[in-house]
């Protein structure tokens, strides 16, 4: 199992911390095992930063989400990736209620594995699931539908100009 959480709501030794944020968590102080696979690309990162309070934050977030799929997790296996890291806590730096592209990653998990990645923090010795944003997972699922029907139409246009 993967779990999400931040830096500043994680401390447990049950799950292995990984850092995926750009700066591997320096921010945090935090010195464990990264995963810069999932990292945003600081191109995207700055765009977005840039654009609070110019555009809509969902406007400004739909951007993101666009983007780091683009960018980054199409580029991956979900599959390889989830087997990499299960058994671990990614951890980045925003709250569960804010925006943040470990929110992104666990919704790719769930939408292509069907399985359940839940944000967490600790008290105590207690895991306790917390609610993360709802709309990111749904933002996701049609830039995905949206990425495939591109894809799916540039090999049609690719089989009909192979057939002349």
């Amino acid at each position: 199992m993967i779990l999400t959480s931040c830096h500043e709501n994680w401390n447990s030794n049950k799950y292995k911390p990984v850092a995926i944020s750009g700066n591997r968590g320096k921010d945090a102080n935090y010195i464990g095992e990264c995963y810069p696979k999932l990292a945003p690309k600081l191109g995207l990162w700055k765009i977005w930063h840039e654009n609070i309070g110019v555009i809509s934050e969902e406007e400004n977030n739909h951007y993101y989400i666009e983007e780091y799929y683009k960018q980054v997790l199409s580029k991956l296996n979900p599959q390889e990736v989830y087997e990499e890291l299960d058994g671990s806590v990614l951890l980045c730096y925003e709250q569960p209620d804010k925006f943040c592209h470990r929110h992104i990653v666990a919704s790719w998990f769930e939408l292509l594995l069907n399985t359940w990645v839940p944000e967490v923090k600790t008290e105590s010795d207690r895991i306790i699931q917390v609610e993360r944003l709802s709309y990111i997972k749904e933002y996701l699922q049609e830039v995905m539908a949206k990425e495939d029907h591109e894809v799916l139409k540039l090999q049609r246009v690719g089989d009909d100009y192979g057939r002349k």
